[in-house]
């Protein structure tokens, strides 16, 4: 369960000082307990069961996790190893893109999915494109919606079973 999620239409300040008023505090959190608690579903769920403690919350407050990565963010190794696996995938099917329907397709799907984020600040994840980057599992969305050969991370919120690609989800794709 993640209490908060980063919406785009809802700044930062916004939404320290609505988790604030859900902890019943009279002051907006800091911006340290927003993004841990946005990482880390097990702070989220700390900070909402201490409410009715005060000393507790505050203890809470007062020393956020550190280090925590959010879920969305992927270290480099295992950018590395996905993008190593995509690419080896891609080579077996000679290389083959989609064509121009089927990518547009695909595109629209990601600019409509919730989980597609801003390309982060890893050299990995450096793209030029405007659709982003996928927060499931770190592909830059325009590379991930030519190459035939890969797939969308996310189940379709509609149809269970199938991605939001359109494709049912076999066994051997992770869904995250």
């Amino acid at each position: 369960m993640t209490v908060l999620s980063l919406d785009t239409a809802q700044s930062e300040s916004q939404m320290r000082a609505e988790f604030a008023q859900v902890l019943g505090l009279p002051e907006p959190v800091s911006e340290a307990v927003l993004r841990a608690a946005l990482a880390s579903d097990s702070y989220a769920r700390s900070l909402l069961a201490s409410r009715r403690t005060p000393q507790m919350l505050q203890m809470l407050l007062a020393s956020p996790p550190k280090g925590v990565r959010p879920k969305d963010q992927h270290a480099t190794a295992e950018l590395i190893q996905r993008g190593s696996r995509s690419l080896l995938t891609w080579a077996r099917t000679g290389f083959s893109t989609t064509d121009p329907v089927e990518r547009e397709q695909r595109s629209e799907a990601c600019r409509q999915c919730p989980h597609r984020r801003a390309p982060g600040a890893s050299l990995l994840q450096a793209t030029r494109s405007e659709l982003g980057v996928c927060g499931l599992c770190g592909c830059p969305l325009s590379r991930k919606v030519s190459m035939l050969s890969e797939t969308c991370p996310g189940e379709s919120p509609d149809t269970p079973g199938v991605n939001r690609w359109g494709h049912v989800i076999t066994l051997s794709e992770p869904l995250y």
